[in-house]
């Protein structure tokens, strides 16, 4: 069962267009929950190696956890997610991704993976998006543009035709 391009190019705008969303509502929530944070400072986002010197695991439940971690020459303490410092353990090499606003409610640094860069910072991701939607319609419109005008073709089924037969005969001289 072959699949035409039109159907193709619209799930591909529905996808697309449903993961801007996405995108959008992560941005939203990163946003509220910058804004109504009670303290907290703004920080330019970086990226680092560390080298883990000691883990704090006595957490108490809270959310966060500190790690003392060497960065070149420069002793660091670091805040990050509980379930990141768990799997942390002293004389590794992790890289770190800090947060652009520290001492809130969130973590102020995490482990760089794709995902939590995904995550952290998805503007380039939504840029994306949105320059493939803009791509899609444009081919749309192209298409539409180039195709020939054809003639509608009309098919009539025999009931319709029999039909005529009784029907009003059209006048000649008004016009319709």
């Amino acid at each position: 069962m072959a699949i035409s391009r039109s159907a193709l190019r619209w799930t591909a705008l529905l996808g697309l267009w449903i993961l801007a969303g996405l995108i959008a509502w992560v941005l939203l929530v990163q946003g509220l929950l910058t804004l109504f944070s009670p303290f907290g400072n703004w920080q330019l986002p970086r990226i680092a190696e560390v080298t883990v010197t000691q883990v704090e695991r006595d957490q108490a439940g809270k959310l966060t956890g500190n790690i003392l971690a060497t960065e070149g020459k420069r002793e660091r303490v670091l805040r990050m997610a509980k379930e990141e410092c768990a799997d942390l353990e002293a004389d590794m090499e992790v890289w770190i991704l800090d947060n652009y606003f520290a001492k809130g409610p969130r973590p102020d640094q995490f482990r760089l993976t794709p995902w939590r860069l995904l995550m952290e910072y998805p503007e380039p991701l939504l840029a994306l998006i949105l320059w493939a939607i803009w791509r899609i319609r444009r081919s749309q419109v192209k298409e539409g543009q180039e195709s020939p005008t054809r003639e509608r073709t009309v098919w009539r089924d025999d009931f319709h035709t029999r039909a005529e037969r009784f029907a009003v005969p059209k006048d000649p001289e008004s016009k319709e």
